[in-house]
């Protein structure tokens, strides 16, 4: 096989919900169909409404050899289509870790299962560096960085100063609770009760529930709008907090809101450390006191909230969709090629 060999991919989903763990794998697909690759998305959930997704779609009952058509890499993106995609008769697999699921508080029932199939002995793609190391150094297996790519619609706007009443964004659904929203709603109710009136825009993929809105009541609450949306209405906002546990894969939000030139006060955890240091101001994720002081201390210098600016813009330089589809491509040929067997 040669580099410039066009390659064939299967994108295996297992839902097509409105999350950073679907978003991540359409847009790459999209990347490398515009490279002359041929992709595919195959999902058990429906074609994705809010996303435009550039590659032929396939709603399957199942991941298997009959309805999974032959391709060169098949790329499992969730734990529950990692064996599947081991299983199939043609083609490499390789498993897209983007968050350990057997980390998370939700699914302790299905912790056993994870761990199974994160033991099988396939090729790995990390979303972060520190996923990368928990799959090679407790699961022994190879492994590639595989980050996201940031589309040119996360973009700043000019801005001089925060606004007169500033407008502090939290993202993901308040019931997940490693998301630490919770975190974030204690932070602005006593950045209140201290005279400083901000806007709360909430983003969620759910609902506003009766047991966020009995904490901090928002001032705008957006559910499950799309990608471009949210660009918008980020780069309208002062101030993002992100207040996620350890269990964050990624952080996309975070990500998203520095291309935006939006500060950023977030949990000082694997993920974030791992492309914002320097950029956000990372702070003990549990504590809504220091993150309430953090947002204080930055909406009130306007000189620090321009330098948080221009660190959060040269940060998300380094995700350009050009450096990421490179380093898809890269990671794509080292499994369809067999080197990563000599990584074993």
């Amino acid at each position: 096989m040669t580099d410039r060999k066009r390659l064939t991919v299967n994108y295996l989903l297992e839902d097509t919900a409105l999350f950073g763990g679907v978003k991540i794998p359409l847009h790459h697909a999209n990347l490398l169909h515009r490279r002359g690759h041929r992709v595919r998305v195959l999902s058990r959930g429906p074609r994705p409404d809010w996303y435009p997704l550039a590659v032929p779609f396939a709603t399957v009952p199942e991941f298997t050899g009959d309805v999974v058509p032959e391709a060169d890499v098949h790329v499992a993106t969730f734990w529950t289509t990692i064996a599947p995609a081991a299983a199939l008769p043609h083609g490499r697999p390789v498993h897209y870790c983007q968050g350990f699921e057997a980390s998370y508080t939700h699914n302790r029932d299905e912790h056993p299962r994870i761990l199974a199939a994160y033991s099988l002995p396939l090729p790995a793609f990390a979303l972060a560096p520190h996923l990368a190391d928990i799959v090679r150094d407790r699961f022994g297996r190879p492994v590639r960085v595989v980050p996201p790519a940031l589309e040119p619609m996360w973009r700043p706007r000019w801005r001089w100063r925060p606004s007169r009443r500033p407008r502090v964004a939290v993202a993901h659904p308040f019931e997940v609770d490693w998301k630490g929203v919770a975190t974030a709603l204690e932070a602005v109710r006593r950045l209140r009760a201290d005279g400083l009136e901000v806007a709360l825009v909430r983003v969620s993929q759910w609902p506003l529930s009766e047991a966020e809105r009995a904490l901090v009541e928002p001032d705008e609450f957006h559910c499950r709008i799309s990608p471009a949306e949210v660009a918008r209405l980020i780069a309208g906002c002062d101030l993002m907090l992100a207040p996620s546990w350890e269990q964050e894969g990624f952080g996309l939000p975070v990500l998203e809101a520095m291309a935006c030139g939006v500060p950023v006060v977030a949990s000082r955890i694997q993920a974030f450390t791992g492309f914002s240091d320097g950029a956000a101001e990372l702070v003990p994720a549990d504590d809504p006191g220091v993150f309430a002081g953090a947002a204080r201390a930055i909406l009130g210098d306007r000189g620090r909230w321009r330098a948080m600016r221009r660190a959060g813009l040269r940060a998300a330089a380094a995700f350009s969709e050009r450096r990421v589809v490179a380093a898809v491509e890269e990671a794509l040929r080292w499994v369809a090629s067999d080197a990563w067997r000599a990584e074993r």
